[in-house]
């Protein structure tokens, strides 16, 4: 077994940038599932900051634009609006701005500049002053403006997406696994490519040929590590998953989800191995990696909902592995019974496409490799 423990010897090396994407993966999911967990993509919950105000013009005007700021933020009370007290309840972050309303509807704002809330608030005042400035320059009176503001402002626009589509919520898990188009890819690429490049090497294969070492041990062994590192990153997301979604993956929906994760996981690996026979090239492996993942991850509907997509990006999708490893995610997510027939569809081309990529890569190397041998037995046979 030397060569599958010198595997792991130079897996050694390269695994800081594998345990790098999977802290990142695992930090993004973190993120999702306190924020999108059971959510609608649709759904949008607006800013509201917290605002405290000094009437002292006391008009309609003033009374008016109180009352619409208490429909877009929160009010608050503070003892008065001398600057000490204003900065001390501003630095607790008890109120986020103060509004003063000097006499003739002069507006002062105290706020904590650059943050979002002062730019929420801050906008929501200049609606209201250049809504209600419009409507009396056009000659309404103070009453009939105001009235004017308060129906203009109190609309709502309704947002649809074109052709009928219609955008579709999805679980926690889903988000987990769908991400996982894209590190699963990256993460192969970056930890076992650059291990198998060594093994490419003119000096390792010729030592080999002139060895009594088997080159079917070689083999075998080598594969043996390549898949042995597969399975124990797929064993880290899965337990990861698990505790994260709190036994989510002993069921149906995640069994379906975790087999099609090993069926990506040989995708990911065939094209570890093709980049490493077409080059030894650490720099141009690092980008082919970055550029393949993210670019299939975009183009497949992982970043970017399906839904958005142009139709002719989902039909050119259709050659790309992610496409339907993101496609079985979708359908285990919302009918894992019912789609169980195209899930196994897709897991079947997903699985073509690692072969596919594994019979190019080995044509690549196969009449170079066959000549190097026979070249190499008969100089030692002389």
């Amino acid at each position: 077994m030397q060569v599958f423990k010198s595997y792991f010897k130079i897996l050694n090396r390269h695994m800081g940038q594998m345990i790098m994407y999977l802290s990142i993966f695992i930090g993004i999911m973190v993120v999702l599932t306190a924020t999108r967990t059971n959510k609608a993509e649709g759904d949008y919950e607006a800013i509201k900051p917290k605002f405290a105000v000094f009437d002292y013009d006391n008009s309609s005007e003033s009374k008016a634009l109180t009352e619409y700021l208490k429909k877009t933020c929160i009010k608050k009370n503070i003892k008065n609006d001398k600057k000490e007290t204003m900065q001390d309840e501003l630095f607790a972050r008890n109120v986020n701005c103060v509004l003063i309303i000097k006499e003739g509807f002069s507006l002062d704002v105290v706020t904590i500049p650059g943050t979002q809330a002062a730019t929420t608030f801050e906008s929501a005042i200049n609606s209201f002053t250049k809504t209600y400035n419009t409507y009396i320059a056009s000659g309404y009176s103070e009453a009939d403006a105001l009235a004017a503001v308060n129906t203009s402002l109190s609309q709502k626009a309704s947002v649809s997406l074109l052709s009928g589509k219609s955008v579709t919520s999805h679980s926690g898990i889903y988000y987990c696994f769908s991400y996982l188009g894209w590190v699963l890819l990256v993460m192969m690429i970056a930890g076992i490519a650059p291990v198998l490049q060594v093994f490419s090497k003119k000096e390792i294969k010729e030592r080999i040929s002139c060895s009594s070492y088997k080159f079917a041990n070689y083999n075998r062994e080598l594969l043996l590590g390549v898949i042995l590192t597969g399975l124990v990153v797929c064993a880290v997301i899965f337990v990861s998953t698990t505790i994260m979604f709190k036994g989510s993956t002993f069921s149906f929906s995640g069994f379906l989800f975790t087999l099609n994760m090993l069926c990506y996981m040989l995708v990911s690996l065939a094209f570890a191995f093709f980049i490493s026979k077409i080059t030894s090239n650490s720099e141009i492996l690092n980008m082919f990696a970055n550029t393949v993942s993210l670019g299939m991850a975009f183009l497949c509907g992982i970043f970017v909902p399906e839904e958005f997509l142009n139709d002719g990006i989902i039909k050119a999708a259709h050659f790309l592995p992610a496409y339907w490893y993101n496609q079985a995610v979708k359908n285990i997510d919302f009918h894992p019974v019912k789609e169980l027939g195209f899930i196994s569809i897709c897991m079947g081309i997903q699985l073509l496409f690692a072969a596919a990529i594994i019979v190019v890569a080995l044509r690549i190397t196969k009449a170079p490799y066959g000549i190097k041998k026979h070249a190499v037995a008969a100089a030692a046979h002389k």
